[in-house]
């Protein structure tokens, strides 16, 4: 089993994936709580999105909450939510972070998109 957790979060709309050995019990937490924790509500009528088991380009988990929004406020929601669900998890320590914002990609209505990664190294 690998000792390593990737956890990538893209702005706006927010989109995470997971790269390495999470719980699914970890998993269903987390498709419980990041949809009610951006900034913006979700429709009733549409149901709540839930990470989806990848395998392509490599094994990892991945969610998109399409129709949502998260300003400062929300991001750190999203953070922290992610991190109270790996330190219930146990065993993970984050090891380094890493940010970028790139200028005029996303879509017409925002002038940048923010990307983070954090790293996670299994306390043995």
């Amino acid at each position: 089993m690998s000792n390593t957790l990737i956890v990538n979060f893209s702005f706006n709309f927010p989109e995470i994936s997971i790269v390495g050995p999470i719980r699914e019990n970890t998993i269903e937490k987390l498709n419980q709580v990041l949809p009610v924790s951006t900034t913006s509500t979700r429709s009733a009528r549409a149901g709540n999105p839930k990470f989806a088991k990848l395998t392509a380009p490599h094994a990892h988990w991945s969610v998109k909450l399409d129709g949502q929004y998260c300003d400062q406020v929300g991001i750190c929601n999203l953070f922290m939510q992610v991190l109270d669900a790996l330190e219930e998890e146990g065993g993970w320590k984050l090891a380094s972070t890493h940010a970028l914002t790139f200028e005029n990609q996303g879509a017409i209505q925002q002038e940048s998109v923010e990307q983070y990664k954090f790293f996670f190294s299994r306390i043995l």
